[in-house]
């Protein structure tokens, strides 16, 4: 992760820095200064479940600043994503580099593996433009793929407190060549998250069960007691629904429920009440001058 300023950047940083004084700035560690756990511990993961994958980067693991305004020109960092159908892995270098002046289309990139020289072709993923009224500026997004054998190679050469700079090179159409670097800890960084990560279990969200409020099936009247019939209190039905579980149980037209499993029932929300809070097994009833006592059928 070799972060170098173009000609562009220089004299920009050169001239925002000629502006005036400015207090000691916080400098970012040297690149040779992180070891596989700091890339290992700052590496971002991101699962997509849609595509049924997860991608792993580096890219918080460095990041290098120039000047007061803390502008980044350039960046390079590692990148693997693992099918969580297939558990299979791919491996890639990213980068992003700024500079001014005409498109340089950047098509190949150079590295060496232990095979000898290596070459692969680059991927753009997004370019950005800037200050095109005066003389454009682009920053441009690419990756080229890494093989995991490669990788692993790389990152077995680390050493604990003194790790080494991998370099590459991106072959540009027309202009100068991107030449850039990442530390060893890196690859071993990335690859122990990437050997590491496990799923997450799913969330198993408990759902209360559902509560179905029993219907006895009628329509009613609420006949309160008179002087001349006192125990005659209830609930005078008026109607039975086809199929209810009054139905069911015998109710007629003309009866007057009064008591539901040792419940009084008075009004017609007393005998829903009833129903919900118990599973009742008799009612009691006035059917024309006599009292039955009927059970419940469901």
């Amino acid at each position: 992760m070799n972060r170098k300023l173009n000609r562009c950047a220089a004299a920009l940083a050169a001239s925002i820095l000629g502006l005036g004084a400015h207090p000691a700035l916080a400098r970012d560690p040297p690149l040779l200064s992180l070891d596989m756990e700091h890339f290992r511990d700052t590496a971002s993961i991101t699962e997509d479940p849609a595509a049924g994958s997860v991608a792993i980067s580096t890219e918080p693991g460095f990041v290098e600043h120039f000047g007061p305004l803390r502008v980044v020109w350039n960046d390079e960092y590692l990148r693997g994503v693992i099918d969580q159908n297939t558990g299979q892995k791919s491996f890639e270098v990213d980068v992003s580099l700024t500079y001014s002046g005409a498109r340089r289309l950047y098509q190949r990139a150079r590295y060496r593996a232990s095979s000898g020289a290596a070459e692969a072709a680059t991927t753009l993923v997004r370019v950005e433009t800037a200050n095109c009224a005066i003389e454009c500026m682009y920053t441009e997004h690419l990756a080229f793929p890494i093989a995991e054998q490669t990788l692993r190679e790389i990152a077995a050469g680390y050493a604990p407190g003194k790790p080494s700079l991998w370099a590459f090179k991106l072959i540009a159409k027309s202009g100068p060549d991107y030449h850039g670097e990442l530390s060893s800890a890196e690859f071993a960084g990335l690859l122990a998250k990437v050997d590491g990560y496990r799923p997450a279990p799913p969330v198993v969200r408990l759902e209360a069960p559902a509560t179905h409020e029993l219907d006895f099936g009628i329509t009613g009247i609420e006949v309160p007691a008179s002087p001349d019939m006192p125990n005659r209190a209830g609930v005078l039905v008026a109607g039975v629904r086809r199929g209810s579980i009054a139905q069911k149980s015998g109710i007629i037209v003309g009866d007057i429920i009064w008591s539901f499993d040792a419940h009084p029932i008075r009004t017609l929300a007393d005998l829903q009440s009833a129903m919900s809070a118990s599973a009742p097994a008799v009612i009691k009833i006035f059917r024309g001058t006599g009292e039955l006592s009927v059970p419940l059928r469901f």
